[in-house]
């Protein structure tokens, strides 16, 4: 019972949906009943270990009403997902032809996070029936764990979202967070809030806190005077210079860390400098400059958003110590460690102790109730702080000296970090500087703020790279379909190239650029899709999309403008005719609305399948006067018949008659080489270099 067989990971588009989805056979058994209410205490037990369930449309409810199991089993994969961290909906089921067996499918976010959590259902759902215990919570935070480890960052995610809502094509490059966003000639890398014209040079000078304020200071932007130290006692020489308090931190840093600010004795100046140096050797010691700590947000020639930080801290209830107080605070589930979340852990380091001291307290004090706490004196998120955004607040001069900063930096993307008394006055005004300028900024504090509202951070970063609504795609030829799609893949692509366009190519025998076989073997799987979309010299993919490859791994892309759908496809041992002719139209709902599908008239499915499909059809045909040919183009429709042994392209009455005659070519016969001229006409090749094409 509950016996999982083969999984598939559709990552593409598929029979299913256009999210990635998990596919999978379960096996029943022959237990009692599919139902839970035949099992009398199924309902309850997991009513009692997961509260949250039932947010998707009562389902709890439809349990109640005799849901099968299998449907349990594929709400609880979801459910454990959200649990997670993921955010996943689609899920569906239905019985195979053998008794007690289904088919059961459920939407992934990352394919990782999605198996754990079916793993975990398994087991749940098992334990339930069976009325074993199951440690729910120690499980879930199993996964959550594994969620924050290999999902995309708070900012990537902004990023990605942003992106997707653009139509913007989308893929994560390793790893991490670096995404590849668009394809070929069009594409744009970003890595969280670096892009690929943040430039080596920008960024040096950012992790350098001297030059960047000695350049600061040269266009007129108020920084703090400072200089680097060598040795505790020098700092202590420089901050009597300077004039107490002052700041210490590593002159090459990043995230707060080794940073101490409003240093008032020589104990905390040497305590500072030993933290710092433990981050680098390099030490700087500036003024220290009284005001809020606040981030301006710069993307291209504007600030799009602006926090206030408050440092890392805890409230005294008259009965917890600090230590317990910080627990308590790093409960939250949205605080984790580094940066995987919208918050960071707070942690009783040497500069939080060296804080604590100051204010008279260790880890075991307890601080009467109401009594706030600082265990930083700077309010990085990194080092547990809080942050409310004050984007509305901001004076336009304030805006357009950390727009000069970014500019003398030469970051695209920055983040200023201010500190200033009042954020709605110019800051020569008050004394006010721009402390530092960091490249590849956080964007979790606007994103998801402690107060105020969150700002579009992720769309602005997307607008800086593709202005004026543009969706980074280059045209996609979608061939599927008959024992000659790769023979006619070549073909389109060799009429592409002879139009003058790079084109990238991948069918069964090969990937190519522009004739150039760039990878051996059957490349008409998704991985071989993605790499021609990953050439930033590709002008125009034509990719072979074979009915099994998208049955047992989805497809490569999620549009195309040419979808072509040669004839009914050969058989296959584990798929039946219907599951091939829904690969075959999940090849066609992916045409754009301003596309074209491609479709053999004289193949009996093809009505049905046009339907799938939100763009124009263009019909080929070897016969000139086929019924749904004329009765296509008696509405304006476009089409291309052979007459006489020559092609010709029609649209509605209209017709230009190519002079050369078709022949098979490289293998493939005459329908073949139709459906190829179809497609390369429908791409908008001309007719003049169709005929050219057939004579070459």
């Amino acid at each position: 019972m509950l016996d999982i067989g083969s999984i598939r990971t559709l990552r593409g588009p598929n029979i299913w949906a256009e999210c990635p989805v998990l596919e999978l056979t379960l096996d029943l058994g022959e237990a009692p009943g599919d139902a839970p209410g035949q099992h009398p205490d199924l309902l309850e037990r997991l009513a009692s270990w997961l509260s949250t369930l039932g947010e998707r449309g009562d389902f709890l409810a439809r349990l109640g009403q005799g849901a099968g199991l299998a449907d349990t089993l594929a709400e609880l994969v979801l459910e454990l997902q959200t649990l997670a961290g993921s955010r996943v909906a689609f899920r569906q089921t239905s019985p195979t032809a053998t008794p007690g067996q289904y088919r059961v499918v459920c939407e992934y976010d990352e394919a990782a996070v999605g198996l754990a959590c079916l793993d975990s259902a398994r087991a749940l759902l098992a334990a339930a029936l069976n009325g074993d215990p199951f440690e729910v919570a120690a499980e879930i935070g199993h996964l959550r764990a594994l969620c924050q480890d290999v999902h995309l960052g708070p900012s990537t995610t902004a990023i990605a979202r942003a992106a997707r809502a653009r139509g913007i094509p989308v893929r994560r490059l390793g790893q991490d967070n670096l995404l590849l966003l668009g394809h070929g000639v069009h594409q744009r890398r970003v890595w969280t809030a670096e892009t690929d014209r943040t430039g080596a040079i920008a960024e040096a000078i950012a992790q350098d806190k001297d030059l960047t304020r000695l350049l600061l200071s040269a266009i007129g932007v108020p920084v703090p005077q400072g200089r680097p130290v060598a040795s505790a006692e020098e700092a202590w020489d420089t901050a009597q210079a300077l004039g107490l308090p002052v700041v210490i931190k590593p002159r090459f840093g990043n995230h707060g860390r080794g940073i101490s600010a409003d240093l008032r004795s020589q104990e905390r100046v040497e305590q500072a400098f030993a933290a710092a140096r433990a981050e680098g050797p390099e030490i700087l010691c500036e003024q220290h400059i009284e005001g809020a700590d606040h981030r301006l947000l710069v993307v291209g020639e504007r600030v799009v958003a602006a926090a206030l930080r408050e440092p890392a801290q805890v409230e005294g209830d008259g009965v917890a110590n600090i230590l317990e107080l910080v627990d308590r605070v790093n409960g939250d589930p949205r605080r984790s460690e580094g940066h995987a979340t919208v918050l960071s852990l707070i942690k009783l380091d040497a500069i939080g102790l060296a804080v604590l001291a100051e204010q008279g307290y260790s880890p075991d004090s307890i601080p009467a109730a109401g009594a706030r706490v600082l265990i930083r004196n700077t309010a990085n998120l990194s080092t547990g702080g809080t942050a409310a955004d004050i984007t509305d607040r901001v004076h336009p001069e304030v805006a357009a000296r950390a727009v000069d900063a970014a500019r003398v930096v030469g970051l695209d993307i920055a983040g200023v970090d201010i500190l200033a008394k009042d954020i709605g006055r110019p800051l020569e005004a008050q004394g006010g500087a721009v402390v530092e300028v960091n490249a590849g900024p956080g964007l979790r504090m606007h994103l998801e703020p402690s107060a105020g509202a969150p700002r579009p951070v992720g769309e602005a970063i997307v607008e800086l790279l593709f202005p004026a609504g543009a969706d980074g795609r280059i045209p996609v030829v979608a061939v599927t379909g008959g024992g000659e799609a790769t023979a006619v893949t070549g073909l389109v692509a060799r009429m592409l190239h002879r139009h003058g366009l790079r084109v990238g190519l991948t069918h069964r025998e090969g990937r190519y650029l522009d004739g150039r076989r760039v990878g051996d073997g059957d490349c008409a799987a998704p991985d071989a899709a993605c790499a021609v979309f990953l050439n930033p010299l590709v002008e125009v993919a034509v990719l072979e999309a074979p009915p099994a490859e998208v049955l047992s791994r989805g497809l490569g892309f999620d549009r195309c403008r040419v979808g072509v759908v040669l004839g009914a496809p050969g058989a296959l041992d584990d798929a039946d005719a219907d599951d091939l002719t829904r690969a075959q139209a999940c090849v066609l709902a992916t045409v754009a609305a301003d596309g074209v599908a491609v479709l053999n008239a004289e193949d009996p499915r093809s009505a049905a399948l046009a339907a799938h499909c939100g763009g124009s059809v263009l019909w080929f045909a070897l016969d000139p006067d086929h019924p749904g040919v004329r009765a296509h183009r008696d509405l304006g429709g476009r089409a291309l018949v052979l007459r006489d042994g020559r092609p010709v392209l029609a649209e509605g009455a209209a017709e230009v008659v190519l002079p050369e005659p078709i022949t098979p070519i490289d293998g493939c016969p005459p329908r073949g080489v139709l459906a190829a001229l179809a497609a390369a006409w429908a791409l908008g090749v001309p007719a003049a270099t169709l005929a050219e094409a057939l004579r070459g």
